[in-house]
């Protein structure tokens, strides 16, 4: 999150970039990303240990994405970006594939509770580290990607092989999560779905709406609450301003993360994701609208939260078939990022050609026709479980 943290503005200052040069930096490596993501199921499933290759795609992230400041050519800088997000594809299915490992529903969903926990602190924590160093020297945060990459290396790779760490489902369990496994199957892609326009909408977050926040500074219309402005050393501070809506959205995931770890009322529950998705479609619009950072980082809270339950919930669906569970995390990880190709690329264009606010202010009409989709989608996977009853 470092990384996401910063680019935008490294794109914007130091390359002398546009919104929509940013959106094609964050929609370039969410295509990577995804397309690697798809890829990589087969031969990494295949692995002796995934986990291994899962810390190989660590060393690559933070050698290639923490050398983007040596290089002054935007289409070096680009590459070198994308083969860094292109390696983090082959992290996130491996360790995800390694937690759905657990044959028993429920304690799964509390270890996928703590994991996803884990890294959506981390992803909260970092811009308010990322944000200040960016505005001290914009060196300083690719040097804390590196180190902190190296320690995330060192975490993988003393992690048992799944097979040492969990016990096989026995006989008398798969018998009585045969319906549970029915019901997720059917979810899945409704699942993917919501994945995906839940990134759409935090790539046009993290990419594009950065330069909404240094066009209000330079304007003087940036306000605390009300017509309260910023403190002085605020004022020059654009980075460190989005670290708090950063913040906020990444907080609100971690904390979903929680209360899905610690419950089961919500699964199988199609209206409590329909609800949030509606949420969210009020908080973009208002993203679009409002100049107050408190604002901004209540509905970023929205929307971060939106990200939680939809993430959570198709990965644990994705898990349900252990057989499948590697080739349909990469799928999920493949909704992630084209959501965030998508949600950077047209955000980006629409933001450089229609005005800086007009994506968020129409965002609502995507979120309805995705809601209407996975519709249709769940009617559809309902009917044909029915069939092979």
């Amino acid at each position: 999150m470092a990384g996401i943290t910063v680019t935008p503005f490294f794109v914007l200052k130091q390359l002398g970039g546009t919104e929509q040069t940013s959106g094609v930096f964050g929609a370039v490596q969410a295509a990577a990303y995804a397309s690697l993501a798809l890829l990589s199921a087969g031969f990494v499933s295949r692995a002796k240990n995934g986990l291994t290759i899962a810390a190989g795609g660590i060393l690559f992230y933070a050698l290639f994405y923490a050398s983007m400041p040596l290089f002054r050519d935007w289409r070096v800088i680009l590459a070198v970006s994308t083969v860094a997000y292109a390696a983090l594809a082959l992290v996130w299915p491996a360790l995800h594939s390694w937690v759905g490992a657990e044959p028993d529903p429920q304690q799964r969903a509390r270890t996928m509770s703590w994991f996803n926990i884990a890294w959506s602190f981390g992803f909260s924590l970092s811009p308010l580290l990322a944000g200040p160093l960016y505005d001290l020297n914009f060196h300083y945060p690719f040097i804390a990607l590196a180190v902190i990459a190296g320690i995330a290396f060192a975490l993988v790779r003393s992690l048992p092989h799944e097979s040492a760490h969990f016990t096989e489902p026995t006989e008398e369990l798969l018998m009585a999560r045969a319906e549970h496994d029915k019901a997720s199957e059917s979810f899945l892609w409704a699942g993917w779905c919501a994945t995906f326009i839940a990134n759409l909408l935090a790539g046009g977050i993290r990419f594009i709406y950065p330069k909404r926040i240094d066009d209000l500074i330079q304007s003087g219309e940036l306000r605390i609450v009300g017509d309260i402005a910023p403190a002085e050393y605020l004022i020059s501070a654009p980075a460190t301003n989005y670290s708090f809506l950063a913040f906020s959205f990444s907080i609100s995931t971690a904390l979903m993360f929680l209360m899905l770890g610690r419950t089961t009322w919500w699964q199988h529950r199609f209206s409590f994701l329909v609800g949030m998705q509606a949420a969210s479609a009020v908080a973009i619009y208002i993203l679009g609208r409002t100049h107050s950072l408190v604002i901004m980082g209540a509905c970023s809270s929205v929307i971060g939260a939106f990200l939680g339950l939809a993430f959570f919930s198709a990965t644990y669906y994705s898990l349900s078939n252990p057989a499948r569970k590697h080739g349909r995390a990469a799928i999920n990880e493949a909704a992630v990022g084209f959501g965030g190709f998508f949600g950077s690329l047209a955000c980006g264009y629409v933001a450089q050609h229609y005005g800086i606010v007009t994506p968020y202010l129409y965002a609502p009409m995507l979120i309805a026709i995705a809601i209407a989709l996975q519709i249709v989608l769940l009617r559809l996977a309902s009917r044909r479980g029915a069939a092979t009853r």
